[in-house]
């Protein structure tokens, strides 16, 4: 059975709560109970929701259920990334301290008491929403449904482009311009990184894809590279990915010193922009690998 959109929504909000670098955040600011009763409310819910999503079209009122739903797991996505986005700030401040006033710009608050406040609030809303909604999936009479013989699959992933029509898009002006005046700075550094954080998983994608059409972006960067990220954050696949959306053939049988010498030949003496898309690995050993071959 295909996992539908909702679903694998709402296991990415249940990945990201297990995950190592969330739980960090989660304990550095205390919202431990908020977190732990919207992870089993959002359970309960994932559990019946294949089902209820095959049933939508021949029932309205459950149709409405599931659009409140997805609303609410759009928000979860938004603050669960911007608490995580906290511990990256920190990373990156403490490791380039160079660029912290960029950095600063960029993201939210950085009163660890104003931010947990905030955080907690906006997490105490979410879970009480979910928990209606929760209650409320017993009227329809559902069924637990699990995917491939109860092997319950976290979000699948899509490859990603970086085509964009900009009518699509609504409400990510500012954010792009922050971006683009970041990347136009001058800077002496020969890597500069800039993270999109604190915003869903669909957001980043549209954000980046705003910044990457954008037409001085294009003239500042004659080489622009888009690269969807393996799941694993594979070298050898990433480095391939780059090397073929500038060649735009497929240089896969590569072996792995090949490909790293025709990377650094591609892109030496280039001013170029590197979009890497969908990054879930939080393996720093293979993006301190990626960003010394960049180097």
């Amino acid at each position: 059975m295909a996992e539908s959109l909702l679903f694998s929504i709402a296991q990415g909000v249940l990945g990201k709560i297990a995950s190592s670098a969330f739980q960090e955040a989660v304990a550095i600011y205390s919202v431990e109970y908020q977190i732990h009763e919207l992870k089993n409310t959002l359970a309960a819910i994932t559990a019946v929701l294949l089902d209820a999503e095959e049933q939508q079209a021949k029932n309205h009122k459950l149709q409405l259920w599931l659009g409140r739903l997805r609303d609410v797991l759009y928000d979860a996505e938004d603050v669960l990334d911007e608490l995580e986005c906290e511990v990256l700030r920190k990373r990156v401040i403490s490791r380039y301290g160079g660029v912290k006033k960029k950095v600063h710009h960029f993201f939210s608050l950085s009163n660890p008491l104003i931010l947990r406040a905030k955080i907690s609030h906006k997490i105490k809303e979410i879970r009480e929403t979910l928990s209606k909604i929760s209650i409320e999936k017993n009227q329809f009479d559902l069924n637990v449904r699990s995917v491939d013989n109860g092997m319950v699959h976290s979000r699948s992933r899509e490859m990603t482009y970086s085509f964009i029509n900009k009518l699509d898009v609504v409400g990510r002006d500012v954010d792009k311009q922050k971006i683009i005046e970041i990347l136009m700075q001058p800077d002496n550094k020969n890597l500069s990184v800039i993270p999109i954080v604190g915003i869903g998983g669909l957001g980043k994608t549209a954000l980046a894809k705003l910044v990457y059409n954008d037409d001085s972006v294009k003239e500042q960067f004659k080489l622009r590279l888009w690269v969807c990220v393996p799941e694993d954050f594979d070298l050898k696949k990433t480095i391939d990915g780059i090397i073929n959306d500038v060649t735009g053939g497929n240089l896969s049988n590569l072996d792995i010193q090949q490909s790293q010498t025709f990377l650094r030949d591609t892109i030496k003496d280039k001013k170029f922009l590197l979009v890497l898309d969908d990054i879930w690995s939080n393996d720093r050993s293979r993006w301190e690998e990626l960003k010394s071959l960049l180097n």
